[in-house]
């Protein structure tokens, strides 16, 4: 084998194995997207605990306690909520898609010939879905962000900084 051809077979690999992992990962944003929206990790609809119901009150406190640690005013408060409230209806229909994306992927992976079309169908689908749930997040932060002042953003930096920039933010 040449120097060329196995520089080439060398890149055909890497590009299996970034394809075999894009799968995954595309999932595992889409989930951590889906988990920051609703609390972090067991806090999503279908997972350990708590209702849908409980999982709204529970964002809707976070949200209290991060519009109190910045000082938002009343009109900053009235124009934040209904931003967060479509975020996490938008994110409850991508979480819904990822469900049926998730038994569809399992399905194909359980059947005893792999179709690797579909298969590689499913995973273009789900980097779209993940791209979808990073848009939304992101338009509804930069929304935000316009909304807050620039020491209300910062206060709010320096949080998520403190806490290691994890989901608890503690607030």
């Amino acid at each position: 084998m040449t120097e060329r051809e196995s520089a080439n077979s060398h890149q055909s690999k890497g590009r299996r194995w970034w394809l075999l992992l894009a799968l995954p990962v595309a999932l595992a944003g889409v989930h951590g997207a889906r988990a920051w929206a609703f609390g972090g990790p067991g806090m999503g609809f279908g997972l350990e605990e708590g209702s849908p119901a409980e999982h709204e009150a529970f964002m809707q406190r976070r949200l209290e306690k991060a519009l109190d640690l910045v000082k938002a005013t009343d009109s900053q408060r009235a124009a934040i909520k209904p931003i967060i409230q479509q975020l996490a209806a938008d994110l409850k229909s991508i979480h819904k898609q990822h469900g049926q994306l998730h038994k569809a992927m399992l399905d194909a992976f359980a059947a005893t010939t792999l179709d690797a079309a579909g298969i590689e169908n499913l995973r273009v689908q789900a980097s779209a879905l993940l791209d979808q749930a990073s848009k939304t997040i992101t338009t509804a932060l930069v929304q935000v962000g316009n909304i807050l002042t620039v020491d209300q953003r910062q206060t709010l930096i320096q949080q998520m900084r403190n806490h290691g920039g994890h989901h608890r933010h503690g607030f």
